[in-house]
């Protein structure tokens, strides 16, 4: 009796546990948990400023008024970036017109003339679709860090980084991330 009794204990308090841990089931990665609390408590972005493809330069903050998907990218990244690169594609051709666009680089190398060669090879086009980076250090990790985006260096000049489709509002609060797959879920915000 006393070893039955243990055992449901043990198992109570494993349930509890996983229940705790994964947001009552609804999140099994941390990646998940991560997007549930940005739809539950939107944030605002720092108001970093941005060097984009054609050499100039725009503060965050001038997105406001409008929706804003972001996107985080390096210009030579070979994988996920791909799948990235076509949802914006596909948003920029279906979005509606007061919506915008920015790709975001992490990468302290991608310059304007880099900038330039992704956003020409993707057919990004200011206003609409900015391809930027962040010549900053520190504000570029405070951009990546409260957006929740994850960026390690792979060894072989490149980097192994979390993929999404960021969701800002009209008043500069990230308020959801998608998959780069569910740009019809994106749209439907």
């Amino acid at each position: 009796m006393r070893a039955a009794l243990a055992t449901v204990a043990v198992a109570a308090i494993g349930a509890a546990a996983l229940s705790w841990g994964t947001d009552q089931g609804a999140a099994l990665t941390s990646e998940a948990a991560r997007r549930l609390d940005i739809a539950a408590t939107p944030r605002f972005l720092p108001d970093v400023t941005l060097h984009d493809q054609t050499g100039g330069a725009v503060a965050l903050s001038a997105y406001r008024g409008a929706p804003l998907v972001l996107e985080f990218v390096y210009a030579t990244c070979p994988d996920i970036c791909l799948a990235l690169r076509t949802a914006f594609e596909r948003l920029d051709a279906t979005m509606p017109a007061g919506a915008r666009l920015l790709s975001v680089s992490f990468d302290p190398r991608d310059d304007t003339e880099r900038l330039g060669w992704f956003a020409d090879r993707h057919g990004a086009g200011a206003p609409r679709w900015r391809v930027a980076g962040v010549a900053d250090a520190l504000s570029r990790n405070a951009l990546l860090e409260r957006a929740g985006v994850v960026v390690i260096p792979d060894g072989m000049g490149g980097y192994v980084h979390n993929a999404g489709l960021y969701l800002v509002d009209a008043e500069g609060r990230l308020t959801a991330v998608f998959d780069p797959e569910d740009t019809e879920g994106l749209r439907a915000c």
